[in-house]
């Protein structure tokens, strides 16, 4: 398979001679194509691996979904809107070892393979290839469905955190992972590794086009990460306008920004890069009183070919 000209962010830059000729504004960033269309027909861009790993919630319980789905404990209620099936949760309180104040959190922990952490990138990890066994997501894809409620005024985030495990104290290492966000109040999209538990190294990105996270709109939100030589591929592709009247998905998901996640490539902590399959993909949003979420899966793909 062969990278499609639809996942190369690309940017229009313009020659004026004179005055004659005014800029040209860069094209509208084109959905994606979709690979294949998954339960409940959300649209898979790359192909399944049909050996590999998958969950899928679907009409499961999130609550009772263990191992392979995870909130931390916290409460979960049904909801039904426009057509669409969703789980409303506030999460619980956060306090953050930056100092800020503290907050509240909503953590969806996805573990396609099951079983439990085996490994840390500071140990085994790196030689076995996995955190917790060889069913761990090595290249993959991962979806969710988001919208959030009631900002609470402290620390905002939302992000796919990926290649990882738990985030436990005095056991820093078992985080041994690194994420993608999506921006709120005027920021950049950023990329981070957070190999130790809580030691951040953060990086900005940029956007193929403009957005802000919204308060009271659906979002789909979806992060692909592959091997490649010397790293991994990192993708992250939003749907702005994710379901049509009757409630059903859209597909029309846009590479929004991207990340190569080099080794040796130092980002102040850390030049390690995670290529390594992990035990846990978290979809993570802080900062807001009520979140909101439908459909979230990962699952092993067929990376391209270079």
């Amino acid at each position: 398979m062969t990278i499609p000209n639809f996942f190369r962010a690309s940017f229009i830059s313009a020659l004026v001679i004179g005055t004659a000729a005014p800029a040209l504004a860069a094209p509208a960033t084109p959905p994606a194509p979709v690979a294949e269309v998954g339960p409940h027909g959300v649209g898979m861009l790359f192909p399944s691996e049909p050996s590999g790993s998958s969950f899928h919630l679907g009409d499961g319980d999130p609550t009772d979904s263990e191992p392979f789905f995870d909130m931390e404990g916290d409460e979960a209620t049904p909801g039904l809107e426009s057509g669409v099936p969703y789980w409303s949760t506030t999460g619980h309180r956060v306090t953050y070892a930056s100092g800020k104040p503290a907050g509240k959190t909503v953590r969806l922990h996805l573990r396609p393979g099951g079983g439990e952490q085996s490994f840390t990138w500071r140990d085994g990890a790196l030689e076995n290839g996995f955190i917790g066994s060889p069913d761990d997501l090595l290249n993959f894809e991962a979806t969710v469905y988001v919208r959030v409620h009631e900002d609470n005024g402290t620390h905002h985030s939302m992000s796919w955190k990926m290649r990882g495990g738990q985030h436990t104290k005095p056991e820093v290492a078992r985080s041994s992972c690194v994420g993608m966000d999506v921006p709120f109040g005027g920021a950049s999209p950023q990329a981070y590794r957070e190999l130790d538990h809580p030691t951040y190294d953060h990086l900005s990105l940029t956007p193929s086009f403009d957005y802000q996270l919204q308060e009271g709109r659906w979002l789909g939100v979806k992060v692909v990460s592959y091997l490649v030589e010397g790293g991994t591929r990192n993708l992250l592709f939003l749907d702005t306008n994710p379901f049509d009247a009757s409630g059903t998905p859209r597909n029309e998901f846009r590479l929004f920004t991207e990340w190569h996640d080099r080794d040796g490539e130092s980002t102040g902590h850390y030049d390690r890069a995670a290529t390594w399959a992990g035990w846990e993909t978290t979809f993570r949003v802080d900062g807001w009183r009520r979140v909101d979420f439908a459909y979230p899966s990962a699952r092993e793909i067929v990376p391209p070919t270079p």
